[in-house]
């Protein structure tokens, strides 16, 4: 019997985000992928390539309708566009039979606004506990 380790319910949602390896070295371009699930504490991300763990990636998330969870001034739409801009650690690699990657991500550091705004988003979509 597995043990669930996880501190936050993910919820299935698959949205886009673009992410690139944060590292010293100039040159690699931001891949452009979409990602399956999210919760308060990490994502699980669609990826060309492997990443080995603990690699830190920065990631700007597109999270279709959070915006009126921010705290924000102006139109809400102003807010949904903005994408949520997190800094992320690669915590498990799988191969795909598709050959492409699924990379679980953690998240290691959000804007605390944001990190607020996606908890109520989540909160308000999350399905009823099963019993």
């Amino acid at each position: 019997m597995s043990q669930e380790r996880r501190q936050y319910q993910r919820i299935p949602l698959e949205a886009n985000l673009s992410f690139q390896e944060l590292s010293f070295h100039k040159g690699e371009i931001p891949a452009t992928s979409s990602y399956r699930d999210v919760s308060a504490g990490g994502l699980l991300v669609d990826s060309p390539r492997a990443y080995p763990l603990g690699t830190l990636l920065k990631l700007e998330l597109r999270v279709p309708g959070w915006g009126r969870y921010q705290n924000h001034f102006g139109p809400v739409q102003d807010a949904e566009a903005r994408p949520l801009v997190a800094l992320g650690m690669v915590v498990r690699v799988e191969q795909l039979d598709s050959g492409g990657y699924e990379l679980g991500v953690k998240f290691q550091n959000v804007y605390p606004d944001d990190l607020d705004a996606l908890i109520k988003f989540l909160e308000a979509y999350a399905p009823p506990p099963s019993l």
